[in-house]
């Protein structure tokens, strides 16, 4: 699958990235806040979206729906801290199609991928 991460923690980014490729999918790209991911998203064609909820500029719900605004089929994995279950089922509403808590295995990573 080719997978696209916004993430803002580089070494998250690095992880993920390395973990994405070990479980043999391809890794097209990155952004680290909600007006990089747009304006890469954009071009972009993704077939799986990393979204991370905290971002330095707008939340990833923010980012959510612009993205499912400009496209309704790439599979979106909610990977996040947060403890919400308000904000879970809100973002279930918007598209995601799973959710990841942070910290997570590689295995987790791959179910989460298999799973959607």
């Amino acid at each position: 699958m080719k997978v696209f991460i916004v993430e803002d923690n580089s070494l998250t980014r690095f992880t993920v990235k390395t973990a994405i490729e070990k479980l043999g999918h391809e890794f097209i790209g990155e952004a680290e806040s909600f007006k990089e991911a747009i304006d890469k998203l954009s071009v972009a064609n993704p077939e799986v979206l990393l979204l991370d909820i905290i971002l330095p500029d707008k939340n990833g719900l923010e980012v959510l729906k612009e993205f499912r605004k400009m496209n309704k089929t790439t599979k979106v994995i909610i990977i996040t801290a947060l403890e919400e279950e308000g904000l879970n089922q809100e973002l279930l509403k918007e598209g995601a199609n799973h959710i990841l808590k942070k910290p997570f295995s590689i295995d987790e990573l791959d179910s989460a991928l298999k799973k959607i």
